[in-house]
């Protein structure tokens, strides 16, 4: 029968040696004494421990210095952020579960958050420098920290393995830029988490369309990106560079955010003339007011109004705005909230159909017509700034400064044409038909 001799390893992990010879020499245990102290004097580098993100691990989106950016309709569960840039594209049909911050304390100690973490792991003593700069194609890897000296990829199928260990973990460091190819995924398996798995980069990093990534992912003097598709569990941070995404769905894991404003309910409609906008909350924290913002098709977004919060509150708030400017055609309006510290985030939005048929308004007669129509306009008169008259390239054909009822297009040629009667309030379109 074999002897054997158990240990802990400096990753805790138990090592069982058999010895071949039931007997034991002098020589052989005086080497294997001296072997197990040598591995018990080697520094304590603990798996278990992961880095400390500080105010970092509540962004899933953030760059100490840069523009952040969104394509495409992307839903992200977590703070977005910049310390010095422009942050666009996160508006509605976008949704965000968390603060959108810009160059204020928050980013401010973020960025240095942000530098203390990639500081941290990259200087973390490697336990692996033999891996090829491409990971993946298949392979399972185990808890450890896996240094790249210049430039690595990952492409296929990354099984990271924590062998039952929830709390193993799992550092990449690449002396380089860090590229995923075309849907690459990583899975955990188990108990692998994607709060203990960390890629960092001297460079940029750059995940191509239908990535599936886990864990932190920061970069240090490059720009960070998501391609279509995406699907992150994780963080995208940069230490200098954009940080951008295009119709991605992303979640920084292992945090609670406790979100400003808890919205109920957002809903409009007519009130002859006017819109209506009622939404109420569930709770409120240092929410400073509402902004009401309208837009047709959802583009040119335009304040129709603000409305103070609450401020602080665990009871539901009711609220009510009138746009008695609404827009001449169907339109979408959308709720921003901000609070004390000037942060904002986007909430619900709802569609409105005009309130108003301006076909009741204004008739052309004959519609269609050979040339000579008259305009029959019901309203005021006096209300009238301006009629123009369009082509259907956009170019302006007619203009007048004040209401008048006969018209003559009979030099033109056959097809439909745009008249606008601009009120004091609104805008009132009407198509002209023309044959001949």
């Amino acid at each position: 029968m074999q002897n054997t001799i158990l240990y802990l390893n400096q990753f805790n992990r138990v090592v069982v040696i058999l010895l071949p010879n039931p007997i034991f020499m002098k020589t052989q245990v005086l080497q294997l004494t001296l072997s197990i102290l040598a591995l018990f004097s080697f520094p304590d580098f603990n798996f278990s421990q992961a880095p400390d993100l500080g105010t970092a691990a509540n962004f899933v989106l953030f760059t100490k210095t840069g523009a952040v950016g969104n394509t495409g309709i992307s839903h992200v569960m977590g703070y977005v952020g910049t310390n010095n840039g422009a942050i666009t594209g996160f508006e509605p049909p976008t949704t965000i579960a968390g603060n959108i911050e810009s160059a204020n304390a928050t980013t401010t100690q973020c960025a240095l958050d942000v530098q203390a973490a990639y500081d941290e792991l990259f200087n973390t003593a490697a336990t692996s420098t033999s891996h090829t700069p491409t990971f993946g194609s298949g392979e399972t890897l185990f808890a450890g920290v896996y240094s790249i000296a210049a430039a690595g990829s990952a492409a296929g199928n990354l099984t990271l393995d924590a062998q039952g260990d929830p709390s193993a973990v799992f550092i990449f460091k690449f002396g380089g830029a860090f590229t995923t190819g075309a849907s690459t995924t990583v899975n955990l398996i188990n108990d692998a988490s994607a709060c203990n798995v960390f890629w960092v980069a001297e460079g940029a990093i750059s995940m191509a369309a239908s990535t599936t990534m886990k864990g932190t992912l920061i970069a240090n003097n490059g720009a960070i990106s998501m391609g279509a598709g995406g699907l992150l569990e994780g963080r995208m941070l940069s230490t200098t560079g954009a940080a951008s995404i295009y119709q991605v769905e992303a979640s920084a894991p292992c945090i609670l955010f406790i979100l400003p404003v808890t919205l109920l309910s957002f809903t409009g409609s007519c009130d002859k003339q006017n819109v209506v906008l009622k939404w109420s909350t569930a709770s409120e924290t240092n929410n400073r007011y509402f902004t009401i913002e309208k837009s047709v098709k959802g583009l040119n977004w335009q304040v129709a109004g603000t409305m103070a919060g609450t401020g602080n509150s665990v009871s539901p708030s009711a609220y009510m705005f009138i746009d008695k400017l609404p827009n001449e055609e169907d339109a979408v309006y959308r709720l921003k909230q901000t609070d004390d510290d000037g942060n904002y985030k986007y909430g619900k939005t709802v569609a409105i159909k005009k309130c108003v048929d301006d076909a009741d308004i204004l008739t052309g007669y004959p519609n269609p017509t050979r040339g000579k129509f008259e305009l029959l306009f019901r309203g005021n008169i006096g209300e009238v700034q301006s009629i123009n008259i369009f082509n259907t390239d956009g170019r302006k054909l007619y203009h007048s400064n004040s209401f008048q009822s006969n018209f003559d297009l009979s030099d033109k040629l056959p097809g439909i044409y745009l008249m606008q009667v601009q009120l004091n309030s609104k805008i009132i379109n009407l198509k002209i038909v023309l044959e001949k």
